[in-house]
């Protein structure tokens, strides 16, 4: 099962070589976080409720399983529930961002990708999409490719990503793994429950978003 959460447009990419990052907030009740403005991103939430509030719009209130797409604005982050609320961050930084402190300390990176050189990155405007995706025990997501970069992260069980040409690569929760535009893919539920994960992907406009392939990827 396939459900598209939010999805933006940015007119470029930051410049030089990029990578992608799911910073994991875990924000008690009541707590304020004051972001200054940084690249644009989609805001996730697994559990709890955030509200989001961007410079000059009206407040954005999310609950578990829901996502934002924002703009590069100064922000703040509100956990307006009488529980923690646990959430993410996810965008595509420039790699001179690697080692600069968070935005906050209950901030953690989560997931971090490699560089991603700009070879394979025209500078166009480029589509940002997040999609949670469930599988039952045993099941596949058929082979594909995407047209743009492609990041998982599993929320719970586990998947099996076969790519082209490269060793599979086995994500249980917690765990992410990116790949670069064009490369042949298939994930597999690697345990017998359901596993649910998310996938981040960013798209030159003008590409392909996504194609289905008759075989599965070449080892």
């Amino acid at each position: 099962m396939v459900k598209k959460l939010d999805a933006g447009q940015v007119g470029s990419l930051p410049t030089g070589p990029v990578y992608i990052r799911f910073v994991r907030f875990m924000q008690p009740p009541g707590y304020v976080i004051n972001s200054k403005q940084h690249v644009p991103s989609v805001v996730y939430v697994e559990s709890g409720a955030q509200r989001l509030v961007l410079a000059g719009e009206l407040p954005v209130d999310l609950v578990a399983g829901q996502a934002k797409f924002h703009q590069s604005l100064t922000h703040q982050h509100l956990n307006p529930g009488s529980v923690q609320s646990v959430w993410y961050s996810i965008a595509v930084w420039p790699s001179s961002a690697r080692g600069q402190p968070l935005v906050d300390p209950i901030a953690r990176a989560a997931f971090e990708s490699s560089d991603f050189d700009r070879t394979s990155l025209p500078q166009v405007a480029y589509a940002e999409v997040l999609r949670q995706i469930t599988l039952a025990g045993g099941g596949t997501s058929g082979a594909h490719r995407f047209g743009g970069l492609a990041a998982f992260y599993v929320l719970s069980g586990s998947i099996s990503i076969k790519g082209a040409h490269r060793s599979s690569v086995l994500l249980g929760v917690g765990q992410g793994a990116a790949f670069p535009p064009g490369t042949d893919l298939q994930e597999t539920n690697a345990g017998p429950n359901q596993a649910v994960y998310l996938e981040y992907i960013v798209t030159p406009v003008g590409e392909e978003f996504e194609v289905p392939l008759s075989q599965p990827p070449a080892a």
